[in-house]
């Protein structure tokens, strides 16, 4: 057989098979998994979020002081810097997100404004009252200011 022929066969067989693949004749059936599921804990009535955790507003003192069982995070109170409002700033803002994605903005206090009033408008966060709301944008515009010069102009972000 000549080198073009065997060429030819050998890619005209590849298209072949990857016709019947693609068809779904070569493959196995997917035979279905049984999956019972587990029931959730029940949430103790200690460890349970205030009622409007995410969404509405939240009575003064009202916010929560333990994560949401469905925290997709680890981090604790302590990966915060210490600070007045560091209670208040972790328990509403872990909620939804870890604390890695709060130390690394670096904002100016309006910019953490926009930002706070995004996660309400956007997000859905529970809207604390005043005297909580300034609490929580003075810890993180204390501890969380701009890096470097620049840094506190448009946040693309809030857009």
């Amino acid at each position: 057989m000549k080198p073009v022929t065997a060429i030819t066969v050998s890619i005209l067989a590849l298209v072949v098979t990857l016709a019947l693949d693609r068809a779904g004749v070569l493959r196995q059936p997917a035979v279905p998994v049984a999956v019972t599921p587990t029931p959730a804990p029940a949430p103790s009535a200690a460890a349970a979020p205030a009622p409007s955790a995410r969404g509405g507003t939240l009575a003064k003192g009202a916010i929560p002081r333990s994560l949401p069982p469905d925290a997709h995070h680890q981090d604790t109170i302590d990966s915060l810097p210490p600070g007045k409002g560091r209670d208040e700033t972790f328990y509403l803002c872990a909620a939804c997100h870890g604390t890695a994605l709060i130390k690394q903005q670096g904002l100016s206090r309006e910019l953490w404004e926009a930002s706070f009033q995004l996660m309400i408008d956007r997000h859905g966060m529970a809207k604390p009252d005043d005297a909580d709301r300034a609490l929580i944008v003075d810890y993180l515009s204390e501890n969380f200011p701009p890096r470097r010069k620049g840094r506190s102009g448009d946040n693309p972000f809030l857009k």
